[in-house]
C-alpha cells in the first residue's frame, strides 16, 4: 500500500502551523498519550525533533503506530489528522531541532536547550490514512478579512 502524499498545497495547515499534537501508545499501560510537538514536512513527511529521554520515543520503539493532528488558529473545525506509524533516527548534531528554530525565529536554538549529554533523535511519520474535513463548510473561521486563511 503506498503513503498518501503529504504536501504544502494539498494541505496549507502543514505550511501555515509549526506545532501539532502527537499521540503515541504509551509502553506502560498502552493508553494513549498526546503531546504538543513541532514539526517539519520535509519530502512529504511529518519530521520531529526529540530526546531519547522523551516518553514518546520510548512508546514508539515499542509500538510504532502514531496518530498527528495538526489544527487551525483560526478556525478550530479546520484540522488535519494523520494516521500511521514512526520510525526513529539518531540525530546526533541536532540538526532537525536547528533548521526548525531557524525556519520558525530566525535563530539558532538556545545552547542550553538540551541538559548535558542529551541525545536527539528525529521522529518521521509515515502516513497511511490523512483526514482533513472542511466542517460545518468553514463558517467558523475567525481570519480577518485582510488575512488569509489558514
Amino acid at each position: 500500500m503506498s503513503e498518501p502524499e503529504l504536501n504544502e498545497e494539498k494541505y496549507p495547515l502543514l505550511k501555515s502551523q509549526i506545532t501539532g499534537m502527537l499521540t503515541t501508545v504509551r509502553v506502560k499501560d498502552g493508553m494513549l498519550s498526546t503531546n504538543p510537538v513541532s514539526f517539519t514536512l520535509d519530502d512529504g513527511k511529518i519530521l520531529i525533533s526529540t530526546l531519547k529521554s522523551r516518553m514518546k520515543y520510548r512508546n514508539i520503539l515499542a509500538d510504532n503506530r502514531v496518530a498527528f493532528c495538526v489544527q487551525s488558529f483560526s478556525n478550530i473545525m479546520d484540522y488535519l489528522e494523520i494516521r500511521g506509524h514512526a520510525t526513529v533516527q539518531d540525530d546526533p548534531d541536532a540538526s532537525l531541532v536547528h533548521r526548525q528554530f531557524m525556519s520558525s525565529f530566525g535563530e539558532p536554538p538556545p545552547a542550553d536547550l538540551d541538559p548535558p549529554g542529551a541525545e536527539r533523535v528525529i521522529i518521521t511519520i509515515h502516513p497511511e490514512q490523512v483526514s482533513a474535513p472542511t466542517l460545518y463548510g468553514g463558517r467558523f473561521d475567525q481570519t480577518p478579512p485582510d488575512e488569509p486563511a489558514s
